[in-house]
């Protein structure tokens, strides 16, 4: 039994001079080194370590975090401070095109997707602040009405929206944007055009109280009104991923999202 005991103190007073735990390796080059050679994967990062298992209680205030050496350390969340959890972006895979009017919030007009959705998931027991931010390249083409000289696209633009528990879809107004149509444009090749990169940011404050993830989805919707003439069809597009109208760019839509752990709740 003695020897037991001055086995295991030997083993504690190893790692705690040298201040390095190597499993895999012999030459720790962190306080942790888990080296994963001989591990079979399909994939080449799935051979990386992830630690979780642990769920967000407020009973645990702790997160494990390593550095791009290995390094781990562990952070406290401050239950009077928000902290980074997750940033998310999307990019547009395609250009999404209309003739008509369109406004996700009128059931009389197009519901005009832009296929720019962001789903988070909140962990449980957390206040949660999202900073949402996209740009959407728009594009008007051969919009003038020739023979009444009008323009027939009067405004244009993007409406943020979060879709609710219910699939009620709800409009962020601090994040819809639209410009105003003009006449005065010039003309190439007998077509008249116009190219415009809309943006917009919103700050929306979530809370869940559960004790399971929190799904919330953000979906970005094209908004198209027409000015003299509804009947008449013109083109518009939007987000341009597949270089309809070169040198537009691309949409993108990102979220960040900043967490803090609610110790009131039980």
């Amino acid at each position: 039994m003695m020897r037991k005991i001055v086995m295991i103190c030997f083993a504690l007073i190893s790692i705690s001079s040298f201040g390095q735990v190597g499993i895999g390796t012999e030459d720790p080059q962190a306080a942790l080194d888990v080296d994963p050679k001989g591990v079979k994967v399909e994939q080449e990062e799935d051979k990386y370590i992830r630690i979780e298992g642990l769920e967000r209680k407020p009973d645990y205030l702790r997160k494990i975090v390593l550095d791009d050496k290995g390094n781990m350390a562990t952070m406290d969340y401050d239950s009077d401070n928000f902290n980074l959890k997750t940033l998310k972006y999307v990019k547009s895979k395609k250009t999404i095109y209309t003739a008509k009017s369109a406004n996700v919030m009128d059931n009389s007009k197009e519901k005009l997707s832009l296929e720019l959705d962001l789903e988070v998931i909140l962990s449980p027991y957390t206040d949660n602040i999202l900073f949402l931010e996209y740009d959407v390249p728009i594009y008007i083409y051969n919009n003038h009405d020739k023979d009444n000289a009008k323009i027939v696209i009067g405004y244009m633009g993007v409406t943020l929206t979060k879709v609710e528990d219910n699939n009620t879809i709800v409009e962020l107004d601090q994040g819809s944007r639209k410009m105003t149509n003009y006449e005065g444009r010039s003309s190439a090749n007998s077509n008249d055009f116009m190219g415009v990169s809309i943006g917009g940011k919103a700050v929306d404050q979530v809370s869940n109280t559960g004790n399971t993830g929190k799904k919330v989805l953000y979906k970005l919707y094209g908004y198209v009104e027409k000015g003299y003439y509804e009947q008449i069809d013109k083109d518009i597009y939007f987000c341009n991923a597949n270089g309809e109208i070169e040198s537009l760019g691309i949409g993108l839509f990102n979220i960040a999202v900043y967490e803090k752990v609610n110790v009131g709740i039980k």
